[in-house]
């Protein structure tokens, strides 16, 4: 009977040193976190061309998190609505699009981006702020190839016109050949 205590406590012994041995430290350094895939986006802004007489559009590069189609042309408009940086409004480039516009909602199907702006996209500003705005978001959602045109949402809702000129955006839009100038 002894012989069996004493191969028990063997057993007990070797068991609670092994434990000890293999026993992973308390504070285990984790590896960090692989940082988000990022890609490089185009956002347009409006630029004043020679002269001064005319506005036309200007692409700025912006990175943003690599996500599916709906998620990057969210994060690409977001970059869009907060507007130039310092550095690009010393060089001439600007918004039309109304300060705390917000973007509500993105949806990609079949081609077309259904674009949920909020209700300050649709005020102030003349046919020509009108005409730049609805383009710089155009340009800036059609740069994916999910997305041939455009249909815009104001603060949840289809709307016909835009502004007191009437500037119709009840259609899907598309990016035209050549660069609109206003």
């Amino acid at each position: 009977m002894l012989a069996w205590i004493i191969v028990i406590a063997a057993i007990v012994a070797a068991a609670v040193l092994a434990g000890r041995t293999f026993r992973p430290p308390l504070h285990v350094r984790r590896p960090p976190a692989p940082s988000a895939l990022r890609t490089d986006v185009q956002v347009y802004f409006v630029r004043t061309a020679s002269g001064r007489r005319a506005l036309t559009l200007a692409a700025v590069h912006r990175r943003v998190v690599l996500a599916p189609a709906d998620a990057l042309a969210a994060s690409t408009l977001r970059a869009l609505l907060a507007g130039p940086s310092r550095s690009e409004r010393s060089r001439g480039l600007l918004t039309e699009i109304p300060a705390g516009t917000v973007l509500r909602d993105v949806t990609i199907n079949g081609g077309l981006a259904t674009v949920d702006l909020g209700v300050s996209f649709a005020q102030g500003g003349g046919s020509t702020s009108m005409l730049a705005r609805v383009w710089q978001v155009v340009y800036t959602a059609t740069q994916f190839p999910e997305v041939a045109s455009v249909q815009f949402l104001i603060g949840g809702r289809r709307v016909d016109t835009l502004g007191g000129e009437g500037l119709m955006i009840g259609a899907p839009l598309r990016r035209p050949r050549a660069m609109p100038t206003f």
